[in-house]
């Protein structure tokens, strides 16, 4: 659900409870429109996170941290020369409008205790982080707004703050019954129930529009239309009763996920029903933790989809490209199969250049090379002498022959290239944080598949690797590679001679490594490590795999090969299947 003021009312205050008095540690800006803020007090560390994100726009408590660039952003810079050391003195929902005002008593240059204000508009595509003075004059914000954006609304640096303006619809703390009662009433009747109550009311979203519509029909797409008048006086009573409650502080946070329970689709400061059987609700401690469980997910996804979305986009076109070449290579290697007709045709016209003269276009020759003696019909080029037919004809053998070679070895350095492409692929869909879309983007960078940050295609340094997936059986230890940048690392680097390395047969997948404990590998340890690496592979969907294992000694990297190729010897081969209900139980 859009973060609503019913919502973000419950949030702020559990923030004003909690946070009052409490002192700004540190300030990252882990995004660009993102501002985290690690509070110190009685309660001990917390982190609030501030986001104007257009499509997670939000503001409460989180317990993860983001990786934070290597040079901190300008407003970030700003905000720690005003605000680190400062107080939190109150934290407040302004008028019931989704905006929040965070009241920061700090000092300044000369060491005189001043007020500040942090403002967080959490308003979809109008969100905005927004730094004032203790006048209210803005000193920054994330983002600026000038003219070319808004005629109605400036946020710019040496503005007074103005709150948005006014959308004219009922305010829910000057409403009665009556006022729901009319406002149900007066709208078109083709128009939804829910959606009237949104258009008409300020600060309710649709969820708690269609969860009191649902309330008292049993139903929550109806038309105005299709409301009796009993219907339209109960939702009114319910609209009544919600926000009555949100004045009160009357809250009961909720969680709703789906029904197999392993993805929260929606949140809400009171119980929801409308779902019923189509998904699991489940009621959270605070608003903070309700919201922190809903967006870290929610916001991990839309922050990985884009990041990835470019990497993929410029791997499928370098795929494309690959593929189109060896077809053309596949081509010319099929063209150069017929050379050995070419210094036929020559040596005929060699044999006969006393029948053939400057002017003829074909001789007929007899076929010496034929075990049965036939003719053969060869074209000549009447412009040129018989001699330099017979060149034309070896100087197309020779150039079939070079072609043949050339197409050989290319044949083989793109099937590597496209290989490799496709375990990029691979790598970037099972992805998990951008930390590791990072490492994948560095490599990119790095072997020339795209361009650096700026601009050019130049050498990035990449970024600090992360730790592959860790398992445990019956006390081997087994690790598996989340990218090529960590495949490399685990083969390369933190291997031993008799390490056992797995890879899954002819196809895109993560290096795995089986640690030596200083006697043979059982077969059930080997069995278990394929059916992982077989798993986190292309194959895992797949009902069995096959899956090449060998000592690490046996595997090495040719010079120049890309991150994550290798080639090996001496192996055997598994048939397991993808298991990842082992993986999930022995993962560390």
């Amino acid at each position: 659900m859009p973060l609503d003021a019913v919502a973000l009312g419950a949030i702020t205050c559990e923030l004003s409870n909690l946070l009052t008095g409490a002192k700004i540690e540190k300030i990252h800006q882990p995004e660009k429109d993102e501002i985290l803020l690690v509070l110190k007090g009685s309660f001990g560390t917390k982190k609030l996170v501030l986001s104007a994100n257009s499509m997670n726009a939000r503001i409460h408590l989180v317990e993860e941290s983001k990786e934070n660039p290597f040079a901190p952003p300008m407003f970030c810079m700003l905000l720690r020369k005003h605000l680190t050391g400062g107080k939190i003195a109150k934290i407040e929902r302004l008028g019931f409008e989704r905006a929040t005002d965070i009241e920061i008593s700090c000092r300044n240059e000369l060491g005189d205790v001043v007020t500040r204000h942090l403002i967080c508009e959490t308003m979809g595509r109008n969100s905005n982080i927004i730094f004032l003075d203790e006048n209210r004059k803005i000193i920054d914000s994330v983002k600026h707004v000038d003219l070319t954006v808004s005629s109605l609304r400036n946020i710019l640096p040496g503005l007074f703050y103005m709150m948005p303006p006014e959308s004219g619809r009922l305010d829910p703390r000057k409403a009665d019954c009556d006022d729901y009662i009319r406002i149900l009433k007066n709208a078109p009747e083709g128009r939804e129930a829910d959606r009237a109550i949104t258009d008409s009311v300020m600060g309710i979203s649709p969820l708690l529009a269609g969860e009191c519509v649902y309330r008292v029909c049993k139903n929550r797409k109806l038309f105005i239309g299709e409301l009796s008048e009993e219907q339209i006086t109960g939702i009114a009573h319910e609209l009544y009763s919600l926000f009555q409650k949100a004045e009160k502080r009357d809250f009961c946070p909720s969680i709703i996920y789906s029904v197999d329970g392993k993805k929260a689709i929606d949140f809400a400061p009171f119980s929801i029903t409308q779902y019923e059987e189509g998904a699991k609700v489940v009621h959270a401690e605070s608003m903070n933790a309700a919201a922190c469980e809903f967006y870290y997910i929610r916001d991990l996804n839309a922050r990985m989809s884009d990041r990835s979305s470019a990497i993929t986009k410029a791997v499928n076109n370098n795929l494309s490209r690959a593929r189109k070449k060896l077809d053309i290579l596949q081509g010319e290697l099929k063209e150069a199969e017929n050379r050995e007709k070419y210094r036929v045709f020559g040596d005929l016209i060699t044999a006969n250049l006393y029948r053939v003269k400057k002017g003829d276009r074909v001789l007929v020759a007899q076929n010496f090379y034929d075990e049965n003696g036939g003719e053969v019909k060869i074209n000549l080029d009447e412009k040129l002498s018989p001699s330099q037919n017979a060149s034309r004809y070896y100087t197309k053998y020779k150039k079939a022959k070079n072609t043949e070679l050339y197409a050989t070895e290319q044949i083989g350095i793109t099937i590597k290239e496209i290989e490799y492409l496709d375990s990029v692929l691979y790598s970037i869909s099972n992805a998990l944080t951008p930390m590791q879309l990072g490492e994948i983007r560095a490599e990119l960078v790095n072997n020339g598949y795209i361009k650096s940050e700026s601009g050019k295609r130049k050498k990035e340094k990449n970024p600090q690797a992360g730790q592959p997936y860790e398992f445990e059986y019956k006390g081997y230890t087994i690790y598996v590679g989340r990218n090529n940048v960590q495949n490399d690392m685990l083969t390369l680097k933190m291997s031993r001679s008799r390490d056992l390395w797995l890879h899954v047969k002819n196809m895109a997948g993560s290096h795995t490594l089986v640690k030596y404990m200083g006697e043979d590998f059982p077969n059930d340890v080997i069995e278990v490590a394929a059916s992982i690496a077989a798993f986190y592979s292309k194959a895992k969907n797949a009902p069995y795999a096959e899956v090449d294992y060998c000592p690490v000694s046996h595997v090495k990297k040719p010079n120049g090969a890309k991150p994550g190729m290798v080639i090996y010897d001496g192996y055997n081969t598994a048939f397991v299947k993808p298991d990842g209900e082992i993986a999930d139980k022995l993962r560390k």
